[in-house]
């Protein structure tokens, strides 16, 4: 696979800042195209000129403008690019995400795995198989959700390698009703324990720490939009893809797969319910919705927060890969549609895809047996 192109605008009145900035940007990615532009009211000459970029990296501070207010109109004028924001000023953070005017917020000071993040998170949105309609439209839409500094920290430590039972039991605790829903999954019988248990600490480690991660940021996300809609449909938003990841769980384990890919497929079901949450609450305009699908809303944002390529690809089950393999995303479309029909019924594609895999015989018993 041909390795992509990653275009960076750099943005700040300090030509040092600058050079020391493209400096490293260039070692952490080495197909890297950066352009710096010093003075803020080149901006947008330099965009018509140079094209729009994937990254903007910008100064709070700068002479005569504020960073916010370029990222803001850059919005407009680039709505593809991932945004970033190099600022002290945390009180204004989450206004300026939820506004959409910026999509990272690098405080300082910054270290090298935010920069990293950024990068990564760009590259996975540049591979994903969006149109350009729904580039721009999720680039430009306000009032897209996004992750509490809790998930965040949750993300990065299990990106990191860092994360552990205990740790994440403690930040879990203060909560009884997420606490509950733990509890509840650990001890449900697709988990294949014969005992129950009341221990948080056990509980994550049934579930494991990729599936933990999609529920609590699952969670958090669909508390965001409690006075966007009637409580009552996102609990059956929740429950429905609540439904899938146990069903594609459940599949995975019955194909043999391993229990990492099994946790990613539940993550991966799961998450699918924040597509259609952020559709339902912020997509309101008929016409706005149309230009958009749920999976490809999910996908976008899965990638903003940080999560694995192969988790937020799966979000795309409208757009299966050619190669036919009992993947993420073809055991994600299986259960999506075998949910929505309400029967053993699949398109002729991934009918297609399941049968030069020799699996559909496997797989309708294990429906039958569900």
């Amino acid at each position: 696979m041909e390795e992509l192109v990653l275009n960076i605008l750099l943005v700040d009145d300090d030509e040092l800042v600058l050079r020391a900035l493209s400096r490293s940007l260039s070692q952490f990615y080495d197909n890297t195209v950066i352009i710096s532009v010093q003075h803020p009211e080149d901006f947008e000459t330099c965009v018509l000129e140079q094209g729009e970029p994937d990254i903007i990296f910008c100064e709070e501070l700068l002479h005569g403008a504020c960073g916010h207010e370029l990222l803001n109109s850059a919005r407009m004028i680039c709505p593809r690019a991932v945004r970033c924001l190099f600022s002290d000023n945390l009180q204004q953070e989450c206004k300026w995400q939820i506004d959409n005017t910026i999509h990272f917020h690098l405080a300082k000071p910054f270290t090298r795995s935010h920069l990293l993040q950024v990068i990564d998170s760009a590259l996975t949105i540049k591979s994903l198989p969006l149109n350009e309609a729904a580039r721009v439209k999720l680039g430009q839409l306000s009032g897209l959700p996004c992750l509490n500094s809790n998930v965040s920290e949750l993300l990065e430590k299990l990106n990191n390698g860092a994360a552990n039972a205990t740790e994440l039991a403690k930040l879990v605790n203060h909560d009884p009703l997420l606490v509950g829903k733990l509890l509840q999954i650990a001890n449900s019988a697709f988990m294949g324990y014969q005992s129950t248990t009341q221990d948080v600490k056990e509980a994550i480690n049934r579930i494991g720490l990729i599936a933990f991660t999609a529920i609590v940021t699952c969670y958090e996300i669909s508390n965001m939009f409690i006075n966007q809609t009637k409580q009552s449909e996102i609990e059956a938003i929740m429950d429905a893809a609540f439904t899938k990841a146990l069903m594609g769980q459940s599949l995975s384990g019955c194909l043999g797969l391993d229990l990492l890919v099994q946790q990613k497929v539940f993550a991966c079901c799961l998450l699918s319910a924040i597509g259609v949450l952020t559709k339902v609450c912020v997509f309101n305009d008929e016409r706005l919705a149309a230009s958009v699908s749920c999976y490809d809303i999910a996908a976008y944002l899965l990638a903003l927060w940080g999560y694995e390529q192969d988790i937020v690809r799966a979000q795309l089950v409208h757009q299966l890969p050619i190669e036919p393999s009992m993947s993420i995303v073809v055991i994600h479309a299986l259960v999506e549609q075998l949910t929505l029909n309400n029967a053993f019924d699949m398109s002729t594609h991934l009918v297609s895809i399941v049968s030069a895999c020799d699996e559909l015989q496997k797989v309708e018993q294990w429906y039958i047996n569900y």
